[in-house]
């Protein structure tokens, strides 16, 4: 049975000025043996494509372009151009079966660029030759034809699959520019990892367009899509960095544990460098999504957040350039005129005569805005509205709602069409229901990110007083409602979002205080009590969740479930390792308590407590000290010195003297929280058995080493008793007892190190922190090892493993990497020396073993006086010494590379030297010379590459921190 659908070879696409031209080429063609369709019927605004030109293009093999000044100007040409274009790629993973032929213009002023890969014929060249070009090239083809194409395959989505929405309409030239930005498969390609930023204002669909850019090309990324969410509009982001950064990570880390890369608890930094290995290491290009992106990210920051591997693509989303312009940028504006119309008549068809008039004046009005048209769309559909005629009349009228909310939705239209949209908005809450409104009210006052529907329906519930099986039903409800009125959308794993231009209509029109002030003292209250569900189980999955909603709802801090609910915030921020976000929290915290309840309040002095944490973890002992003694002394006057809080603030207290090398005064500090736990609970409580090694900690910082023995020994067995041996606070315990071993010049010292390393790479994983402080105390101490017959590494090449770990998941600043670079160099100089000394031990007596310290305390950080600073001059004169006796010989393959680390190891030793002369434009030289050769050796994403990449960009951050306004004149 032979097919009834239209075949040709060619689908002829020209703009009506151009007809002469296009009749003739069509004839040459013809002469050539191909059939050719073209256009003959003409169309007029808001006319659909006619369903034969449709079938047409379906039924075609290829398509030319006869492309004039005139064809982009022309809707219908470029849709028939762009479906093409996806058409093919869809076909054949190439767009060759789309010919252009360019008369009176130049081939740069051509779009897409796609139409350039082939060689074009000679914009001068006769009609006859073009002729014979296209109908060589149409010949080379198969019989399939733009209709075979088939969908794409759905792209493995992280961390969640992106649910679409059959709303997005349109944007193919956009699609198309974004994919010749990031893509290069038909052009020279590029060695830097590309950025592309698609920039709009709100609700003009950037965030479906970068979905939809994933879906339609998404065999440009078999190693799937990474979709960062949620990092602009909210009060708990802005434009500060480290917030910004600390959503991400928090994103990440949940990607790394859903693909089981880390387990729970792991920090974001460990979870993040996780993710990067495991991209790098499947070798696949991947798209890399930054949605809604704030204003003020800096060009730093903004390099830390893209896609972490030479194989990703990054594609952002934002209101704003990307910082310094890095990168492309493809701005969105409205949707022209048969887009416009099919998103308008998605829900209900456009009658023609009256109605047809009505819609072309209603897209107008609504400035052909995407979000408008689509809640349009489903208010036409519904009885009652009148359809497009009665809309349109309705939006006429405007009421004082509208008027009023107009200029607050921050939209860069004109006024009329502000109006217009605000009208559209509130047209369609209004349509909702009780319940509906009563979702996007609660929706408006969280941040506009992912929100739980089982958080909704928790917050409804407490708020109502009412069953939460009963509340989750109505939201349910109501939350498709919205959907259905294009209000709400599914974000995966049972979340929803609300568009923030939609948060802003239903703000700017609630005169329900009330009601709003009820669903805040909820919301509250449920965010509080899941904070503290994750503290009390240990368990923080789920937390980024609530986390993001924190600062929407604690208002203006004035109540005490405020303060409690940012307390309990900078506990989790503390727990996942965002000591800067901890900060801000418990400093606003301190601030609102003691405006409200004075110095001397108990939950002040709490809130003060927190923030001294915050503080030592930081790098600020000192102002940690201070805020510690004065909530001490403070709790002690108010509580009594028994109390548990009381007590806890001491513990703080002693940990701050630790951290200051007050030995002394830390070791009585703790005996004291030794003494008043003995009493309270038990020698073996937990608690009791922490304040006994803190004192160890503080006995084997002071010398007291024999006393650090007997007081770990203790300690090792009651751990034991209290948790097992399968925990890693017993791994804690073996590691001190090897800190100690090794203080006293015991032979057992490395026995300790082992069966801690092993534990905690068993419990923790490999890459764990405190899994390499304990390898690394085992390689100190077994001292030079060659390596053996089965190929093991050598104690200097294991040490540069960790070296690397430590600069990608620590950064170079930490002091547990700068002790890392002090044993690398030693090592690597024993390494050149000669083979008598090979008895020698790798470490001497001035590197220092890794203990574990007291929770709390941070390990220092940069300080301005540097305590350290004798060390980081030793460290220093290795590097150099080192470097030296590597350069006089001409090097390749391995000991090149070697030679290029101990470069990077000189410019790490050279900028952590100095903190306040800033020899740092010498270190930044020698980084980025040692990045460049290894990127050159090892490639992008190689370990040594990464490091020597984060290296350079830590240096950087250095130096723009010691000249702010740029380098002084000479």
């Amino acid at each position: 049975m032979q097919d009834a659908a239209p075949h040709y070879d060619v689908f002829l696409s020209y703009a009506w000025e151009d007809i002469e031209l296009a009749e003739h080429l069509q004839a040459l063609l013809q002469a050539r043996g191909l059939s050719v369709f073209r256009d003959v019927t003409g169309m007029r605004d808001y006319d659909d494509i006619p369903v034969a030109i449709r079938a047409a293009l379906d039924g075609s093999r290829t398509l030319v372009a006869l492309y004039t000044p005139s064809f982009p100007e022309s809707q219908y040409c470029r849709w028939e151009m762009y479906t093409a274009l996806t058409r093919a790629h869809l076909l054949s993973g190439n767009t060759r079966r789309v010919m252009a032929v360019v008369r009176g213009m130049e081939f740069s002023q051509v779009l897409s660029s796609r139409l350039k890969c082939l060689r074009l014929p000679a914009t001068s060249a006769a009609p006859a030759e073009v002729a014979d070009s296209v109908a060589a090239v149409v010949g080379a083809f198969d019989g399939r034809r733009f209709g075979d194409a088939p969908p794409p395959p759905e792209p493995d989505w992280y961390p969640r699959p992106a649910v679409g929405t059959a709303d997005f309409t349109g944007r193919l030239r956009e699609l198309w520019a974004v994919r010749d930005a990031l893509d290069g498969d038909d052009g020279a390609g590029s060695a830097t990892p590309p950025v592309v930023t698609v920039t709009g204002p709100g609700g003009i669909g950037k965030t479906m367009m970068a979905e939809e850019y994933a879906r339609l090309f998404s065999a440009d990324h078999p190693g799937g899509v990474v979709r960062l969410d949620g990092l602009g509009s909210h009060g708990d982001s802005g434009g500060d960095p480290a917030r910004v950064r600390a959503l991400v990570n928090d994103q990440l880390a949940a990607i790394a544990v859903r693909l089981e890369l880390v387990g729970q608890g792991q920090s974001p930094e460990v979870a993040s460098a996780a993710l990067g290995r495991y991209l790098a290491g499947r070798g696949l290009p991947y798209l890399w999504i930054l949605d809604d992106l704030p204003e003020g990210v800096d060009t730093q920051t903004f390099r830390s957040l893209v896609a972490p591997t030479a194989l990703g693509r990054t594609l952002v989303t934002s209101r704003y350039r990307s910082p310094g312009a890095q990168g492309a940028s493809v701005e969105l504006r409205e949707l022209d005129a048969l887009d416009a119309a099919a998103v308008l008549s998605a829900r209900r068809p456009i009658a023609p005569g009256r109605e047809r008039q009505s819609a072309k004046r209603l897209a107008s009005d609504l400035g052909h805005h995407p979000l408008a048209l689509a809640v349009a769309a489903h208010l036409v559909a519904l009885p009652g509205t009148g359809g497009f005629t009665g809309l349109h009349e309705a939006l006429g009228v405007p009421g004082p709602d509208a008027l009023e909310l107009a200029p607050r939705l921050g939209l860069t239209l004109p006024t009329d069409h502000t109006l217009s949209i605000a009208a559209t908005l509130l047209r369609g809450v209004d349509r909702l229901g009780r319940d509906g409104r009563t979702v996007l009210r609660l929706a408006a006052l969280l941040a506009p990110a992912p929100v739980p529907e089982r958080l909704l329906a928790q917050v409804v519930a407490r708020a109502e007083e009412c069953d939460e099986a009963a509340a989750a039903r109505r939201v349910a409800a109501a939350l498709r409602r919205a959907r259905e009125l294009a209000l709400a959308r599914e974000a995966g794993d049972d979340a929803w979002t609300v568009h923030a231009l939609v948060s802003r209509a239903v703000s700017g029109a609630d005169l329900d205080d009330g009601a709003r002030r009820q669903l805040r003292e909820a919301a509250v209250e449920v965010l509080t009590a899941r904070l503290e569900h994750a503290r009390d189980t240990a368990s923080p999955a789920g937390t980024e969740q609530v986390l993001t909603h924190v600062r929407a709802v604690a208002g203006g801090l004035t109540e005490e479930a405020e303060w409690h609910l940012l307390n309990e915030a900078g506990r989790a921020h503390i727990a996942s390792g965002h000591t800067f976000l901890a900060l801000d929290a418990y400093r606003d915290l301190y601030d609102a308590c003691r405006g409200s309840l004075g110095d001397d309040d108990v939950t002040t002095l709490i809130a003060l407590t927190g923030l001294g944490i915050a503080h030592g973890l930081c790098g600020d002992p000192e102002q940690s000290r201070t805020c510690k003694q004065l909530a001490h002394e403070g709790l002690a006057r108010s509580l009594g010195a028994r109390h548990p809080d009381t007590v806890t603030a001491l513990n703080n207290l002693g940990v701050a003297h630790l951290d200051l090398e007050e030995y002394e005064q830390a070791r009585r500090v703790f005996a004291e929280v030794h003494r008043i736990r003995c009493r309270e609970h038990g020698i073996q409580h937990p608690e009791t058995v922490q304040a006994l090694s803190n004192i160890a900690v503080a006995a084997s910082r002071q010398g007291l080493h024999r006393l650090a023995e007997r007081l770990r020994t203790t300690a090792l067995e009651r751990t034991r008793r209290a948790v097992g041996n399968r925990h890693p606070q017993y791994a804690d315990a073996l590691n001190n007892m090897g800190v100690t071993a090794l203080a006293l010049g015991r032979a057992d010292a490395a026995d300790w190190f082992r069966q801690a390393h092993r534990l905690r790479r068993e419990v923790l994983g490999r890459d764990h922190p405190e899994t390499l402080d304990a390898l690394e105390n085992l390689l100190t101490r077994e001292g030079r090892q060659p390596p053996d017959s089965s190929g093991t590494p050598t104690v200097a090449d294991q040490l540069t493993d960790i070296y690397w770990a430590r600069v990608r998941h620590e950064g170079p600043g930490h002091p547990d990497t700068r002790r890392t670079l002090r044993h690398c160099l030693m090592a690597r100089q024993q390494a050149l020396s000669p083979a008598g000394s090979a008895a020698q031990p790798a470490a001497p007596q001035s590197a220092r073993p890794v203990e574990v310290l007291p929770a709390g305390l941070s390990p220092g950080g940069v300080r301005l006086d540097a305590q350290d600073m004798d060390l980081r001059v030793e460290t220093f004169e290795l590097a150099c010494a080192l470097h030296e006796s590597l350069a006089p010989d001409p090097l390749d393959g391995d000991e090149q590379v070697k030679a290029l680390v101990v470069q990077c190891w000189l410019a790490h030793a050279t900028a952590a030297m100095d903190q306040m002369d800033a020899q740092f434009d010498a270190a930044l030289a020698i980084a980025e010379d040692a990045e460049t050769l290894l990127v050159q050796e090892l490639g992008r994403d190689h370990e040594a590459a990464v490091g020597a990449s984060a290296l350079r960009d830590w240096i950087e951050r250095l130096v723009d921190d010691a000249w702010p306004d740029g380098a002084p004149a000479d």
